[in-house]
């Protein structure tokens, strides 16, 4: 039972995390432009990311991914390259 918990647990934090470092940047795109369609480029941006994330999902891209194990190196590296990239920018940027 903890095992399932603890399994549940990881996978919110490893849905969320994500979400939560992309809304951080499309609210600072939002607040630093002057005028509403300059911050469209990132909000169609972000957009179109979770529309191909929500198709994949649904077109059960996973599966691929799991039976071949460099793939899902390889994606698992180059989110974790993003993420940190996007929490770098975000901290250095100014309020």
């Amino acid at each position: 039972m903890i095992y399932a918990f603890i399994y549940g647990a990881v996978l919110a934090l490893g849905l969320i995390v994500p979400l939560g470092i992309q809304n951080i940047f499309i609210f600072n795109q939002g607040a630093n432009q002057r005028h509403f369609l300059h911050a469209m480029p990132s909000v169609l941006t972000a957009i179109v990311c979770d529309a191909i994330l929500i198709l994949c999902a649904i077109l059960g891209v996973s599966v691929v991914v799991l039976a071949i194990p460099w793939l899902k190196t390889t994606i698992l590296a180059v989110g974790l390259c993003f993420l940190l990239y996007m929490g770098l920018v975000t901290w250095q940027s100014k309020p």
